[in-house]
């Protein structure tokens, strides 16, 4: 059997995200996740199934890092593995693959000495060089490391309501990545609004999510809430472990979230999720993955920009990408959901568009998640064509799909020449 080892020392929802990859290796032989400590719970709650191996990375100096971690590295380097993926840019990561020889690495790898891409991280580089179009997400991005693909809608349950609820995560690790407690005030009356009617119901729960960071953030959101909303509201920020946080969104009619870790959480378990995501979240590049998923993305000249960069865009004193998710025109379509022509017409979104997540026609091993809105902008239609390109390409690369629709690839600043010789060098 063969044994493969995957190093993923990023944040919480890069746990998640590293889903399908890890499924593909699963399938062909035993797999190690090494992860961060703090995260090993949820590594272990999500993939049961896996070995998790946890690190201590975090808040620790290089001399710290190998004192602690010492044995754990003595025995992975013993370890007989077929392939070691690592899927993170980082002094750690780098001096992790130094513990096994180079050509059993893939993706960030280093070889005499110097650090080196595979064919597939270098082309990424490239498309990355404009967000805006970015063709392909994470999950997708990572789940193409493997030999063998897992297929793409296979990854997750198709996202349907349980009926147990509405939950509200509060914020993001970086509040440039969140709605203030102002406007999250008014969405979350309308959604709940808009879900009881949906569902026929009278009152239902509202469960607010989120660590002991945010318990301030949770006070001053029910400050500015409704009255009429007290009785339904349970404010359990700083209050669960990964273990309760599953148990409540796995059975939620629906999540509300900025783009934060639990939003893969929900998806990993079939939960639909609605996201509001600023500038600084690509839903293009960490949207949650899986079918009957919806993201407002804040589309403005700026964007997508970096969430510790100074925002030089400020409107009435906040960031351009916060003000159109107050706009009435956003609310109200918040509200129906109901995406003709003469409502976008009459109620024109400002800066904030839907978009909802699925499949397209290729074949499920070399497929990528896709986004649809009703409101086609021009980075959309270029963002579809390379999508396109570069399932064509993977399935060339995977021989999953011989028959292969051919698209202009000319002017295309995803590939090189050599990108096109089949199959590539390692690493």
């Amino acid at each position: 059997m063969k044994k493969f080892l995957v190093v993923q020392l990023a944040r919480f929802g890069d746990i998640i995200q590293s889903k399908r990859l890890i499924l593909a290796l699963s399938a062909q032989g035993e797999t190690t996740l090494l992860t961060d400590n703090s995260l090993l719970a949820l590594a272990q709650t999500v993939y049961p199934g896996i070995r998790c191996i946890g690190l201590q990375a975090s808040f620790s100096t290089a001399a710290q890092v190998w004192q602690e971690n010492r044995k754990i590295f003595e025995i992975l380097q013993k370890e007989q593995f077929d392939a070691v993926y690592c899927l993170n840019y980082s002094p750690l990561c780098q001096a992790i693959n130094t513990l096994f020889p180079p050509e059993i690495l893939r993706g960030y790898s280093r070889h005499n000495g110097f650090g080196r891409q595979s064919a597939w991280v270098k082309m990424a580089f490239r498309w990355l060089a404009n967000r805006k179009k970015t063709p392909i997400n994470l999950v997708d991005f990572w789940g193409m490391l493997a030999d063998s693909p897992y297929p793409a809608d296979s990854v997750n349950p198709k996202a349907h309501g349980k009926g147990g609820g509405l939950g509200i995560v509060l914020s993001g690790q970086n509040a440039r990545r969140s709605l203030s407690p102002q406007i999250y005030a008014k969405i979350i009356p309308i959604v709940y609004q808009r879900l009881l009617k949906e569902n026929k119901l009278q009152d239902s729960s509202i469960f607010l999510l989120g660590t002991k960071k945010e318990e301030a953030f949770a006070k001053e959101l029910l400050c500015c809430l409704p009255n009429s909303l007290t009785a339904a509201v349970k404010n359990l920020a700083g209050k669960t472990n990964f273990t309760d946080l599953r148990e409540i969104l796995q059975n939620l009619e629906l999540l509300l979230s900025p783009d934060t870790g639990t939003i893969h959480f929900a998806a990993h378990l079939g939960t639909p999720t609605e996201g509001f995501y600023l500038s600084s979240a690509n839903l293009f590049e960490t949207g949650p993955y899986g079918e009957g998923h919806c993201i407002w993305q804040a589309q403005t000249p700026c964007s997508p920009c970096r969430e510790f960069q100074h925002c030089r865009h400020i409107e009435n004193g906040k960031p351009e990408c916060l003000t159109g998710f107050a706009h009435p025109h956003f609310l109200y379509h918040l509200l129906h959901k109901r995406f003709d022509g003469k409502s976008l017409e009459h109620k024109a979104l400002h800066n904030v568009f839907p978009y909802f997540s699925g499949f397209g026609e290729a074949n499920g091993f070399s497929a990528f998640l896709s986004w649809q809105s009703p409101v086609k902008l021009a980075q959309d239609i270029t963002r579809e064509k390379d999508r396109h390109i570069l399932e064509n390409y993977c399935a060339g690369q995977k021989d999953t799909n011989p028959a292969m629709k051919l698209h202009n690839i000319q002017d295309n600043a995803i590939f090189t020449e050599t990108d096109w010789i089949l199959p590539q060098l390692r690493p």
